[in-house]
Order: structure tokens, then sequence, then C-alpha cells
């Protein structure tokens, strides 16, 4: 259920090189963009979860956040 809030999508981020411009841009206020890999047919989402990915993308940033 996507309303669930004990749905675990297991989303982890790894920084593999540009630390130092990850720290400017934190320094700075700046935003960061990161490419994020979703292995669909590995993880615990579900399919209908997985064919809201792209409606999610459309949403503004704020929107996004979710409430734990």
């Amino acid at each position: 259920m996507a309303d669930d809030p004990s749905t675990h999508w297991g989303l982890t981020h790894f920084l593999l090189d540009g630390h130092h411009k990850l720290e400017a841009a934190a320094t700075a206020g700046r935003p960061v963009r990161i490419l994020s890999l979703l292995a669909l047919g590995e993880g615990l989402a579900g399919a209908e979860d997985s064919a809201r990915l792209p409606a999610v993308r459309t949403q503004p940033r704020s929107a996004r956040a979710t409430s734990t």
C-alpha cells in the first residue's frame, strides 16, 4: 500500500566520488543532483509502487517528501 508507513523501498545512496563538490554545495546552500539506480525486480516495492515512479518524478520536490 502506498500510504502504509511501514512500506520501505530500500533506497540507499552512496557517494563514490566528488566529496569536495558535495561539501562545497552544502556550504553554499546549493542543491545537489544525484543519480539513483533502482533494481525494480530485486527491491521491496511492489509493481504498483514502481508504476507510480514517473508520476512522482513530475511532482515538485516539496510534494515528494513523506512523513514518517
